[in-house]
């Protein structure tokens, strides 16, 4: 049994990569949790709730799939899922200066006589009308998640409705510190520096609306039933409550089954970072890009591929006591296209929707690489 959580802040939020402070490189900016700060939150939780120990309990508590953190939109009568914004989507102005407009990327082959450096047998994505000109336009970097699979049907949405049931950035908050000399004890001359964090208290939409009707907070799903608690989420120990909740629009689609039987391809929209061994290729993939999808049963060959910048993912290990291997996680949004070649499962959405496809067990139990999947028809 599955059990649905939200994690209100109640103070402006710390998520950091790792990466030090210094003149030369600098601070972090404020950065959304990776699903692992989820999985030990849910996991300590747990733990403290139910008297566990954390050494003669690990294996117990390890094996706890948890699913998120997915940004939550909610107030007093809403909840919505918002997610990041997928890669196969763009935004451009025309060389006119005319309204922003959502552009569409897909799997297309190159003209004859050209071609690129990508892996053997891996098909170029490109704009799907060429003859569109533009110059690339910010935009919300998340958008709802039923404007999401919108999108990865087919249909087509404009820019305007993708920013208003979307955001455009997480809102954060900037703080000013000045540097104690350990000494005297005074604050150290000419030496301040500033942090980050992620905002999630009701914003001011100006004179005329007041204060937002909405917040932000976090959705998370786990194996386990917890009771509503106070949590420090972060860094700085700042503090967020935890507590049920159920939000109707996460449920999987009953027919995506025969859907992906009638169109012969799968499309995949990674909703958190995924952890591959071979970098953005999955080691489930064999040397011809065939393999089967973890726990579906789904054979599959990867047609094409879409990614943005790799994302570090790193930590500390409370029970060695020492710094996490920083790995290369392939960030969400990055969009993936199968082409089937086995027999589909009827149990299809259970296995898939909002399941992770990450290489190793403990990141799929931890949420890295989740996916919402959608039925795609081969062109190519």
């Amino acid at each position: 049994m599955s059990h649905e959580y939200l994690i209100e802040p109640l103070a402006p939020l710390v998520f950091r990569s790792g990466k030090p402070f210094g003149s030369e490189v600098g601070a972090d900016g404020a950065n959304f949790p990776l699903p692992s700060s989820l999985a030990g939150l849910i996991r300590t939780v747990y733990a403290d709730q139910n008297q566990k120990d954390f050494v003669k309990d690990k294996s117990h508590l390890m094996e706890q799939q948890v699913i998120g953190p997915l940004l939550l939109r909610y107030g007093e009568t809403t909840a919505n899922i918002l997610l990041p914004k997928p890669a196969d989507a763009i935004y451009l102005q025309g060389e006119d200066g005319s309204a922003t407009e959502l552009v569409r990327l897909s799997p297309k082959p190159l003209a004859n006589g050209v071609g690129c450096d990508l892996p053997q047998g891996l098909v170029p994505v490109q704009l799907e009308n060429p003859e569109i000109k533009g110059k690339p336009q910010p935009g919300p970097q998340f958008w709802s998640l039923e404007n999401l699979i919108e999108w990865q049907q087919g249909s087509s949405l404009n820019f305007e409705s993708v920013e208003k049931n979307g955001l455009k950035s997480v809102p954060q908050e900037i703080r000013t510190h000045v540097s104690i000399d350990k000494n005297s004890q005074a604050s150290a001359a000419g030496k301040l520096f500033q942090t980050a964090s992620l905002d999630f208290a009701p914003q001011w939409l100006g004179q005329q609306k007041g204060w937002s009707e909405t917040r932000l907070g976090f959705w998370a799903k786990s194996s386990v039933s917890l009771k509503e608690d106070l949590v420090t989420f972060g860094g700085e120990r700042r503090l967020s409550r935890i507590k049920p909740i159920q939000v109707s629009n996460t449920n999987a689609p009953k027919d995506l089954a025969e859907q992906v039987r009638q169109k012969g391809g799968l499309k995949l929209t990674l909703i958190t970072p995924a952890l591959f061994d071979h970098g953005s290729l999955p080691a489930w993939l064999d040397q011809s890009l065939e393999g089967e999808i973890p726990n579906t049963g789904l054979r599959v060959r990867l047609v094409a591929q879409v990614i943005e910048r790799w994302l570090p993912v790193s930590g500390f290990d409370l029970q060695l006591w020492k710094p996490k291997v920083m790995r290369k996680a392939v960030a969400a949004g990055a969009v993936y296209w199968f082409k089937v070649v086995g027999t589909v499962p009827d149990n299809l959405s259970a296995t898939l929707w909002l399941q992770s496809i990450s290489d190793h067990a403990q990141d799929r139990c931890d949420s890295f690489g989740l996916v919402v999947p959608s039925a795609w028809q081969p062109t190519v």
